[in-house]
C-alpha cells in the first residue's frame, strides 16, 4: 500500500436537503454520495475461545447420549442443546447447538487430551444475543454457558465480526481493481465469477454478477461485501434485520416520522441493502496485542526487561469495548478502497467519517506481531532443530500430531516455550497449539512445494 496515498476529497454538505458531494481539488472528479445511507453498524459474530478441563460428568453423559443414538437433542445445565459430532476440520469432537439461546458450543479439541488443561471450548454467539445483552452482559452469559462444560475457566481469545449495513451503495465497476490490499493476480474457475490471490491469506473471490466480493482467508482478516437484503432472505433473518434497519429515522424532513428503509410493504420494492463486513480471526487478535506490548516494552542490550511497557488485553467480549474504533480503522485500511493512487474513495471517506463505535483507547497504535521472546540467542538452535525434523519428517509421510507430540516429548519444553514467546508455566496448553500451527503449516509447505518426492494425503486439520 505504500505507493498510495491516504488523501480526501473535499467534502460538501448540506444537512436541509441531505445533499453530500465529494471533490477533488482540481476538480477532475467528482462523486454524489446523497443516496447512500448507513442504517446499521455492530458486531454480527462473536467466537469466544477458553482453556479449561472438560467437565467428565458432562462429556460422559454427552458420549453416552451420542454412542446409544437416544436422539440428537440432550439437556444440559437446564438449556435444551442439538448434538452432532464435528471432524478434524473444525478442530473440536462434539457441537452443540441451541440457535434459540444464541450460541453454538464446539468441546472437547482434538490436539489436547480430555484429562489436560488445554483450548476444549469454543463458543459462537448469535448476533440476536449480541445485540440483546450487549458486550458486558454477554461476557457473563458466556462464563456460565462455559461452566457448564468445563471447569477451571479461563478466556485465551475472541474473534469478532464487524459490520455495517449500507442503503443505496452502488458498487463502482473497478471496484476490485481500485480495492488496495495484498490479493494480485486474477483468474477465473467454475462457479466463482473471479478469483485473486498472492497466497491463500491474501485470496479475493467474486461470486455471481458481483454481488459478493472476498478477500482475505478466515484466519486471518478477512473483507466481505454482499448484497445483505438476498442474504437475510436466504438464512431467514430478514425480519430481525429489517427491524434494526427500521431503527434509523429518515433524514427527509417531510418523513422525519418514518424509517430511512423502505420495507415494500406499501410501493410493492423494498430497498437494496449492502453490507461491509470485516471477519478478525482470534489469532490475528493476539497479534494486535502483541504489537502493541512490544512496541513499549524496552530490554537492554543482555535482554532485561527494563520497562514493562503496556499490555492491551483483549480476550473476552467486554475487552473490546475500548478497541472496536481503532480496529475498525485498521481493517478499513488494510483493504482500501481509492479512487486513485492519491485520493481515498469517497465511499471510503464517508465510511471513516461517519461511522463511530461506542469506546476508543486514546493513544492505542495498534499493530498486529507475532510473540517474541526477551532474546533468547537459543532461539536459532531450536529453528535450525524443529525445521531440519519437520523436512525429513514431510520426506517421510509422518503427520503433524506426531511431529508435534514427538517434539513436545524431547524434554525441551521450555525452550519450545521461549521460541513462541511463552512463558511455560500455565500455558503449556498455548504451547501446544502454537507448536502444532506451526509444525501443520510447515509440513503442508513441505508437501507442496514437493519436499516428500511422494503423493500422501494432507491433515484433515485446518486452523479453526
Amino acid at each position: 500500500m505504500a505507493r498510495y496515498e491516504n488523501k480526501k476529497m473535499t467534502r460538501i454538505q448540506n444537512p436541509q436537503t441531505g445533499s453530500d458531494v465529494y471533490q477533488t481539488e482540481r476538480l477532475t472528479a467528482e462523486y454524489d454520495l446523497s443516496n447512500m445511507r448507513f442504517l446499521w453498524r455492530g458486531i454480527d459474530t462473536i467466537r469466544q475461545l477458553y482453556n479449561c478441563t472438560v467437565n467428565p460428568v458432562i462429556f460422559d453423559q454427552i458420549g453416552s447420549h451420542w454412542d446409544n443414538k437416544t436422539g440428537d437433542v440432550i439437556t444440559l445445565g437446564g438449556i435444551e442443546w442439538k448434538l452432532s459430532s464435528s471432524g478434524k476440520k473444525s478442530g473440536y469432537k462434539y457441537i452443540l447447538k441451541n440457535l434459540h439461546e444464541g450460541f453454538v458450543v464446539l468441546l472437547k479439541s482434538f490436539y489436547c487430551e480430555l484429562e489436560d488443561h488445554g483450548p476444549h471450548l469454543k463458543i459462537e454467539c448469535t448476533p440476536q444475543i449480541i445485540d440483546e445483552l450487549g458486550l458486558e452482559k454477554l461476557t457473563n452469559r458466556l462464563r456460565q454457558i462455559g461452566r457448564i462444560f468445563g471447569d477451571t475457566l479461563e478466556a485465551s481469545g475472541v474473534a469478532v465480526h464487524m459490520a455495517l449495513d449500507i442503503k443505496g451503495l452502488e458498487i463502482p465497476d473497478n471496484f476490485e481493481q481500485n480495492l488496495v490490499c495484498r490479493a494480485k493476480r486474477q483468474m477465473s474457475v467454475s462457479g466463482i465469477q473471479s478469483m485473486a490471490f498472492d497466497n491463500m491469506a491474501a485470496a479475493s473471490f467474486t461470486y455471481g454478477d458481483k454481488e459478493t466480493f472476498m478477500f482475505g482467508e478466515s484466519s486471518s482478516v478477512q473483507f466481505c461485501l454482499y448484497n445483505k437484503s438476498k442474504e437475510a432472505v436466504k438464512s431467514d433473518k430478514l425480519d430481525w434485520m429489517e427491524s434494526k434497519w427500521k431503527e434509523t429515522p429518515s433524514i427527509d424532513p417531510d418523513r422525519i416520522f418514518e424509517p430511512e428503509y423502505n420495507d415494500g410493504k406499501l410501493t410493492g420494492e423494498a430497498d437494496t441493502v449492502h453490507r461491509i463486513e470485516f471477519r478478525i480471526h482470534h489469532s490475528i487478535i493476539k497479534q494486535f496485542e502483541n504489537g502493541q506490548f512490544n512496541r513499549t516494552q524496552q530490554f537492554d542490550d543482555k535482554g532485561n526487561l527494563i520497562k514493562a511497557g503496556e499490555l492491551v488485553h483483549i480476550r473476552e467480549p467486554r475487552d473490546l469495548k475500548p478497541h472496536l474504533e481503532g480496529l475498525w480503522l485498521y481493517c478499513l485500511n488494510n483493504f482500501r478502497l481509492q479512487h486513485s493512487t492519491s485520493y481515498v474513495h469517497p465511499i471510503w471517506q464517508k465510511i471513516e467519517e461517519d461511522i463511530r463505535w461506542f469506546g476508543v483507547a486514546e493513544g492505542m497504535l495498534y499493530v498486529r506481531d507475532q510473540k517474541k521472546s526477551a532474546g533468547i540467542a537459543g532461539n536459532r538452535n531450536v529453528a535450525m532443530m524443529i525445521g531440519n525434523m519437520l523436512r525429513l519428517a514431510a520426506r517421510r509421510g509422518l503427520t503433524s500430531q506426531h511431529c508435534a507430540n514427538q517434539l513436545m516429548a524431547l524434554g525441551l519444553e521450555s525452550d519450545i516455550a521461549n521460541y513462541f514467546g511463552l512463558r511455560l508455566f500455565g500455558n503449556a496448553g498455548e504451547v501446544y497449539q502454537c507448536l502444532f500451527e506451526f509444525v501443520d503449516n510447515r509440513l503442508r509447505d513441505h508437501r507442496l512445494n514437493g519436499v516428500t518426492g511422494h503423493r500422501y494425503e494432507l491433515d484433515d486439520y485446518h486452523a479453526a
